[in-house]
């Protein structure tokens, strides 16, 4: 008998689109391999782990199109195993600096013997490829799949151009099915962006349910009679969660949660930064910028005089933080049962995928620790997501609020001065776009009708890459901004570019176009390359 209480531990897994063919090395593409060999592999690892020993419960994990264009190309998962390569030659570098150093060379032989296990996994049992085990994980119960709005656009910005959403979406749903061969079922809205109406285009494409901001929930009209403890159901049919306070401020507060405790690894101390260029190697500098490796020897220590990290101290404290937030959730399910009226009491957990491992390296661990200790719950379990969306305890419609995550709760990271400049830019790509698709009706077909297709094909692509929410997000909390800006200016370039040269083209009577720039980026930015199909 299933227990009363539900925990939906449910993690986002979100990259921008970062792909330079023509560079061996690129410092942002550094962005991924660390989130693979910290956050995605060793979840993986984890989550089979957990399967041969029998322990019970579903993890939920949403992954959005633009990371599953990286975790599914060649090129980028050939320069990973590299990265993992590299790694392990650099640990073997620090085996012989720290060799007389008691407390480091510890630490070191704990990195080794997890590389050379990564390595294995990776090569060994995975056969260089992420997704295929992603989906024997979901085939065996362990692993719900959800999928995230194509590019990871905050859709509010866009509710006044619904072809565009449209757009996005079946992306979504296309790049999800050719991924895991079936249609996803649960969405993760961007930055848990909502705005009135849209659970009428997620219908459309066929979504049943998906997720908000706490107060999107509370917020709705009417009121949910259980808060953010059942789902809701909204005027077009489909079902929602809030995010449920308790359990995230564990997780994500700065100052109380479990992340910042003295003895977890610093994740602002890798060595990138403490060694000379010479020592590194090209391989781990971008010109004169170190890349960071991974490598980290200090706790948190809570000073600025860092102290060197313990692993099995840090490990065993996660079995401590893994019982204590299975505790409060126990305590959390005990207090609501009796209000509850008969129906079980429903937590979602929503966080960020490279919190567990890459900010956190503790993370995977902590995951695992928390299945462990819920399986001996008679109060709450680790639940998919889909044994509770489709189901509504009170029986009402509810209109969900406007509303974001992130800074304010209202869409102020992604709406606001210092980003007002890049929507403008966005509508008039659309606008040349609709010129272009015109000239290209009044075109008679053949050979160079499909050319000048490419480059309609592309422009779209680029549009959809200037749509991330990624670069709003960067610039407003500066942090790699000049990229962001960088990235955003070039996808509008790219597509004024490529109607330029189209353009020019079908002047002179359907001639052959410059197709350089086109071919450049066909194969930079390569990703949906079906998207023809949806235009």
């Amino acid at each position: 008998m299933s227990a009363p209480g539900k925990i939906h531990l449910l993690l986002h897994a979100h990259l921008p689109f970062v792909r330079e063919p023509e560079y061996d090395r690129f410092l942002e593409e550094n962005w991924f391999f660390e989130a693979m060999a910290e956050t995605y592999l060793p979840v993986v690892q984890m989550l089979f782990r957990l399967e041969e020993k029998g322990v019970p419960g579903t993890l939920n994990l949403s992954v959005s199109s633009a990371l599953l264009a990286m975790l599914t190309d060649e090129s980028l998962l050939k320069k990973f195993t590299r990265h993992l390569h590299m790694q392990e030659r650099l640990l073997e570098k620090e085996r012989v600096r720290f060799a007389d150093d008691p407390e480091r060379l510890p630490v070191i032989d704990f990195y080794a013997r997890r590389q050379r296990s990564l390595i294995d996994y990776w090569e060994r049992i995975c056969n260089c490829e992420i997704v295929p085990s992603l989906k024997r994980l979901s085939d065996c119960g362990k692993l719900t799949l959800l999928t995230c709005v194509g590019t990871h656009p905050f859709l509010p910005a866009y509710q006044s151009d619904v072809t565009a959403i449209r757009l996005q979406l079946g992306v979504t749903v296309k790049a999800f099915e050719k991924a895991f061969g079936f249609r996803p079922r649960g969405l993760w809205l961007p930055e848990c962006g909502y705005f009135e109406g849209l659970d009428r285009l997620l219908a459309e494409f066929g979504f049943e349910y998906f997720f908000l901001e706490t107060h999107g929930v509370l917020l709705a009209k009417p009121a949910p009679k259980y808060g953010v403890f059942a789902p809701i159901k909204t005027p077009a049919g489909l079902y929602c969660m809030g995010r449920e306070q308790g359990s995230s401020m564990e997780v994500w507060s700065r100052k109380t949660g479990y992340p910042g405790h003295p003895e977890y690894r610093e994740f602002f101390k890798d060595i990138a930064y403490e060694r000379e260029p010479d020592y590194l190697g090209d391989y781990f500098m971008a010109g004169s910028t170190p890349i960071e490796t991974g490598l980290k020897y200090y706790r948190i220590t809570g000073s600025e005089d860092k102290q060197v990290y313990r692993p099995w101290n840090a490990l065993r404290l996660v079995e401590d933080h893994a019982r204590l937030f299975v505790a409060n959730r126990e305590a959390t399910v005990t207090e609501l049962l009796p209000k509850m009226e008969g129906n079980k009491v429903s937590i979602l957990c929503p966080y960020d995928a490279e919190l567990f491992g890459h900010w956190w390296f503790e993370g995977p661990a902590f995951i695992e620790k928390m299945f462990e200790r819920a399986a001996c719950s008679n109060t709450v379990e680790m639940a998919s997501l889909e044994s509770t969306m489709h189901s509504s305890c009170d029986g009402d419609v509810h209109n969900p609020a406007f509303s974001s995550w992130g800074e304010g709760g209202f869409g102020e990271v992604w709406m606001n001065d210092e980003v007002c400049w890049e929507y403008p830019l966005f509508f008039r790509m659309r606008g040349i776009m609709d010129a272009l698709k015109k000239a290209l009706d009044a075109c008679n077909g053949g050979a160079q009708a499909k050319l000048y297709r490419r480059f309609y094909e592309q422009m779209a692509r680029e549009l959809l890459l200037f749509q991330a929410s990624d670069w709003a997000f960067m610039i407003h909390n500066k942090s790699a901004a000049d990229y962001a800006k960088s990235r955003l200016n070039g996808h509008y370039k790219n597509v004024c570019s490529l109607y330029a040269s189209a353009m020019a083209g079908l002047a002179e009577g359907c001639k052959k176009p410059d197709t350089s720039l086109l071919a450049k980026l066909e194969n930079q930015d390569n990703l949906f390359p079906w998207i023809g199909e949806l235009l």
